[in-house]
């Protein structure tokens, strides 16, 4: 009796002292991405609720920007830190940042709903993006891995163009355009993400079948190039070389997705919404090189929604959807629900480019493409939150590793 009490001291006094493994979220991106689901889905009611703030014209593109995509940003990096700092690597993202981040994320929300002024409103949008860059750049950092600095930098440049657009605002400086010249930032960074991972993404598909897809790197910086062209020369006032460029940038990225076809690709309906998603970057880029040319045919509001709510809501749809689709061996499978909702998103994108901007018909538009883009936001969060309490697999948004 004694030697079985002292045993179980021994136990005891051992499991003590070991010490406990530190818990962490398994997939710390599961709450960005339904704050970014439901965010993008509620944003563009402001245009059918009369007084919700003063500028519904402003408000709703800085949210889609800095709240939606912002959080779908974050979302990403922290999907791809791990990856990226390597196995050994000890930094993990724990709870408590975790939900500081939420936090920060909801508070810069507030603050812009609120409509507050001056320090507080400039302090409370520039939370979320510098903590983001606080979680994601020190591990990379130590883990040496240079070549994703830039990327992993990207949301201090957010809280810094955020920052100088509420600064010319509140010093009643014009920001005519400063919009429009983030709206071609994200589209830069759209080429740059998506043009490793839907190539990526089919090779891993079609491996040994159908050949190699090559990325086009080289074609892709180009483009990225020309959008910055393109930058430089709305900023100087030059729209017809700012159309031509940004026109170009649009036909190297149409020529880049044809040639990443792939016969069945249709058939794998992941890859399908990737391919489309990049369709509307080409298409989008296009019709807005085409606006700045021919502002009498097109005005360049109008065809900013092809890159807006086209290209920026498609692969942000695509990519972030594939966190939650189903897992068969070697592949994803999209869901029915998954696919309405990007169907559902682009339709809305179509609305806003067809319906003419007239005090009839453009309401008309309006409503049908509020309508539309918010239920397919709603069916993105369908499997969201069904699997909001399952461990995240691993990797994420591929089925290299995947288990039936």
């Amino acid at each position: 009796m004694l030697s079985r009490i002292s045993i179980w001291k021994k136990t005891c006094c051992f499991r003590a002292l070991k010490p406990k493994p530190h818990r962490r979220p398994a997939s710390p991106h599961k709450p960005l991405f339904l704050l970014m689901g439901v965010w993008a889905m509620l944003v563009p009611w402001v245009w059918v609720w009369p007084g919700l703030v003063n500028d519904p014209m402003f408000w709703h593109a800085h949210e889609l920007i800095f709240g939606m995509a912002g959080a779908a940003l974050g979302g990403y990096l922290l999907i791809a830190l791990p990856s990226w700092t390597g196995p050994k690597s000890r930094h993990r993202i724990g709870r408590l940042p975790l939900v500081l981040l939420v936090l920060a994320w909801g508070l810069g929300r507030g603050a812009m709903l609120a409509e507050v002024q001056g320090p507080v409103l400039l302090l409370s949008v520039s939370l979320y993006p510098l903590g983001l860059a606080v979680l994601v750049l020190p591990p990379l950092w130590h883990a040496r891995s240079w070549q994703k600095l830039p990327l992993a930098g990207v949301p201090v440049v957010l809280a810094v163009a955020d920052l100088a657009w509420l600064v010319r605002r509140q010093s009643g400086v014009s920001d005519q355009g400063f919009g429009l010249a983030l709206v071609l930032g994200f589209a830069v960074m759209l080429s740059v993400v998506g043009g490793r991972a839907v190539p990526a993404f089919i090779n891993s598909r079609f491996q040994g079948t159908d050949g190699c897809v090559l990325p086009h790197r080289s074609l892709g910086a180009l483009a990225s190039g020309l959008v910055l062209l393109a930058l430089g020369g709305l900023g100087m006032g030059m729209s017809a070389l700012a159309g031509a460029a940004v026109l170009a940038a649009g036909a190297l990225q149409a020529f880049r997705g044809f040639a990443w076809f792939r016969n069945g690709v249709f058939a794998h309906l992941d890859l399908m919404l990737l391919w489309l998603a990049w369709a509307w970057l080409a298409t989008g880029l296009m019709l807005l090189g085409g606006a700045l040319l021919l502002p009498d045919v097109m005005a360049v509001a109008m065809a900013l929604h092809g890159l807006t709510m086209g290209a920026m809501g498609a692969m942000i749809m695509a990519v972030a959807g594939r966190a939650f689709m189903a897992r068969a061996p070697g592949r994803l499978q999209a869901s029915a629900v998954q696919v309405a909702g990007f169907a559902s998103v682009g339709l809305a994108a179509t609305i806003r480019l067809v319906f003419p901007d007239t005090e009839v018909l453009g309401f008309v538009g309006l409503a049908w493409s509020v309508a539309a883009w918010s239920l397919g936001w709603a069916l993105f969060l369908w499997p969201a939150l069904r699997n909001l309490a399952k461990p995240a697999p691993h990797p994420v948004l591929s089925a290299s590793r995947a288990r039936t």
